[in-house]
């Protein structure tokens, strides 16, 4: 008899579990359908340091549950109903507003370069805040990337913070299916943190300025801001040439046709920044300008002059999807919707729909797999063609039946 742990969330989320459960010794505690909420027998199996289950009952009770779940979600079924099926899924720790962890990230990264001084030790604090996130999107990647996709096209605030972290991660995901080492990875990161540090303040400034740039001075800041972000990490302490020569090149043009393997560690580090930096850019929303839709931004940044991905941009759409998580996306059933996350195939995201076939909102948000014959994308869409924001919280639940 093969025992496996049980874990306490089973446990506590389930009136009666049809199967045995047992110590380690394997003695039988409870028999199939005991009720757990009786008090005589969670006092019973409190006394025990672990519980186990028969590995074989408990796996078919797990794939009768997922085809349980499946079927509901096939038949449109709302949260209620997913809830009685999976109450494990609706869980205490889920925060109480949706995406705070990351928005306390966007904060803490703005207090640090918005305080970048060579006189002050601001890069050990960016370095620390870039390794809590990292932790932090380990397993979270596409919640990571929702709440910065999203947030980036329906606010202006903090916008260099935010596309410090969005260039961070987006990078991060080409860089890994290009299979970059650890150390190039890290020096990928510290370069789209630190990349437009010397220009910190005026990002903000032009994301909330009406028009484009008319003032001498702003254009001249902008034209210099590499350079002047190489010179402020010198003088800071950095001494990683590499890092340093890829917050100088990643505006460089002469970059752009070259293969990634032809250049050292900081200029291809700097050849990809440059594309994410402008992609993720034109997903982000300035006063005055709406954000473009995921292919309208792919299409300036991602495609060549034949009107096809190069190399560069075919690899960065591939790793973080045609339809990165927090667009907006209209399916072929005829409902709107926006992406929760990546789906096995770059066109194939996970849709939380909002809006049905009919053009009404719907009163909660329905899971779609675009993998499924009639749910497909049709074609992204701007914010501005959803009528509704979408609702954070229920999409925070509808996010747990992905993990």
């Amino acid at each position: 008899m093969k025992l496996i742990p049980l874990s306490a969330e089973v446990l506590q989320s389930q009136p009666f579990l049809p199967f045995g459960v047992y110590a380690e010794d394997g003695r039988m505690l409870l028999p199939p359908h005991a009720p757990l909420g009786d008090a005589r027998v969670r006092a019973r199996l409190g006394q025990q340091r672990s519980l186990f289950a028969q590995a074989t009952d408990y796996n078919a009770w797990r794939r009768g549950m997922a085809q349980a779940v499946q079927g509901l979600l096939n038949d449109n079924a709302p949260l209620k109903q997913l809830a009685q099926v999976r109450p494990d899924m609706v869980r205490a720790e889920i925060p109480r507003q949706p995406g705070e962890e990351w928005e306390a990230m966007v904060l803490a990264l703005d207090k640090v370069l918005q305080g970048a001084d060579a006189a002050k030790p601001w890069i050990g604090r960016m370095q620390a805040l870039r390794a809590q996130c990292r932790t932090m999107v380990a397993r979270r990647m596409d919640e990571a990337l929702f709440h910065l996709i999203y947030t980036g096209g329906s606010r202006v605030s903090h916008h260099s913070s935010r596309q410090a972290l969005r260039c961070m991660l987006m990078a991060g995901e080409a860089a890994q299916a290009l299979g970059w080492d650890e150390e190039r990875r890290l020096l990928l990161d510290h370069a789209a943190l630190t990349m437009n540090a010397a220009a910190w303040r005026l990002h903000d400034q032009l994301a909330r300025q009406v028009g484009g740039i008319d003032d001498p001075q702003q254009r001249a800041l902008i034209a210099s801001h590499p350079a002047d972000g190489e010179r402020l990490l010198r003088a800071s302490g950095v001494t990683d040439e590499h890092w340093l020569s890829a917050v100088r090149l990643h505006h460089d043009d002469a970059l752009a046709g070259q293969p990634l393997e032809a250049l050292d560690a900081g200029q291809a580090a700097a050849s990809l920044l440059r594309r994410v930096d402008r992609y993720s850019a034109m997903l982000s929303r300035r006063i005055g300008r709406e954000p473009l839709s995921a292919t309208a931004a792919a299409q300036q940044a991602c495609l060549g002059a034949d009107g096809r991905p190069d190399p560069l941009g075919a690899l960065m759409l591939k790793a973080v999807g045609l339809y990165p998580p927090g667009c907006f996306v209209a399916l072929a059933s005829n409902e709107r919707g926006i992406v929760l996350a990546r789906g096995e195939r770059a066109n194939q995201p996970l849709v939380a729909a909002l809006v049905n076939a009919e053009g009404m909102v719907m009163a909660e948000p329905r899971l779609r797999d675009t993998s499924r014959p009639g749910l497909a994308v049709r074609t992204a869409l701007s914010p501005s063609q959803i009528p509704v924001d979408p609702p954070l919280d229920k999409l925070q639940v509808l996010r747990g039946w992905l993990k």
